[in-house]
């Protein structure tokens, strides 16, 4: 009798509450059991990737002799990238296995996940995907202008066009160079500017990284000087000339007191920045002191070299 009045008083209730909007309470829901979700472990050999680089990594936390499936994530989950599967061994571990970086991952950071297809056990390791800073390194570290520095440099993208500046990247590069297959460089006729002397950066930078690698470099000035064959020469006599350190190839005038008269001689330096020439100055008739003065046309260098004129004799009457 109870039975029936409590159940004819329920048929009442929903009624009521159905006419009046109300939504009946739903039956409870007994929830499923909790997946395993992330319980098994991926252990990377390294956490710092290059795009040409490889992936070395091991799982272990699996269920024995199960299949998986490793994929490569975004931060949001996302697969980027589909790897070959594995086979966990009997002890709950996968092999360490190396695999090529896919194509096509931006740099950043990337989530390497593996999932058992049986337990549903998974694991997950985050790695990011950078080049390494290039380094650089010069056969000299000073040098004077249009003489060439050796390089060699690895790092780079391979393949990938590398502008070389002095100082300012703003300016035009003063070479270019092609890294090879493994991203490296190598030259040795880099030329040196003609700037002024003083500490500089010379920065190597891909154009595909834009990663600069810079090192110190110190351009030397030229400071020349100059030896005469004698510094007291008799009237209408040849001299004798030489001189270091000028710019190499530079043109060299030789002016006799001053640089505004004509020149009474023109030389030019050789490779090492040097000349030396016998019996190139006829000298006029001269008295006292006076000073031949070099100056070479390309560092517009003055200096100058002070040489005694004997008196000529009285002439017989």
């Amino acid at each position: 009798m109870n039975r029936h009045f409590h159940w004819a008083i329920g048929v009442v209730l929903l009624g009521l509450a159905t006419c009046l909007g109300v939504a009946a309470p739903a039956a409870a829901q007994s929830a499923g059991p909790d997946p395993a979700g992330d319980t098994a472990q991926v252990v990377l050999q390294a956490a710092d990737v290059t795009p040409d680089g490889r992936l070395a990594f091991a799982g272990h936390g699996f269920q024995a002799g199960e299949p998986t499936s490793l994929t490569i994530e975004d931060d949001q989950g996302g697969v980027q990238a589909t790897l070959e599967p594995m086979t966990v061994g009997a002890d709950g571990q996968t092999a360490v296995v190396s695999v090529p970086v896919p194509d096509g991952l931006a740099l950043g950071s990337h989530t390497l996940r593996i999932a058992g297809r049986t337990s549903g056990r998974s694991g997950r390791a985050v790695f990011e995907l950078a080049w390494q800073p290039p380094v650089v390194h010069l056969d000299a570290y000073t040098g004077k202008p249009t003489q060439r520095v050796g390089y060699s440099g690895t790092g780079f993208v391979p393949g990938e066009q590398v502008d070389v500046y002095l100082g300012d990247q703003a300016a035009d590069p003063l070479s270019t160079v092609a890294a090879d297959g493994r991203g490296e460089i190598a030259g040795s006729g880099l030329p040196i500017p003609f700037v002024d002397a003083g500490d500089y950066r010379l920065t190597f930078v891909g154009r595909a990284s834009r990663i600069p690698a810079s090192v110190g470099f110190n351009v030397q000035g030229f400071h020349p000087w100059v030896v005469l064959d004698a510094y007291y020469v008799t009237p209408q006599t040849g001299m004798g000339i030489s001189g270091v350190d000028f710019v190499p190839g530079e043109h060299v005038r030789v002016y006799l007191n001053t640089s505004s008269s004509q020149p009474v001689a023109e030389v030019t330096a050789d490779a090492n920045g040097s000349f030396a020439l016998r019996n190139a100055i006829s000298l006029p008739d001269l008295t006292g002191d006076n000073r031949l003065i070099f100056v070479g046309d390309q560092s517009q260098t003055e200096v100058s070299a002070t040489f005694t004129a004997a008196t000529p004799p009285p002439s017989t009457p």
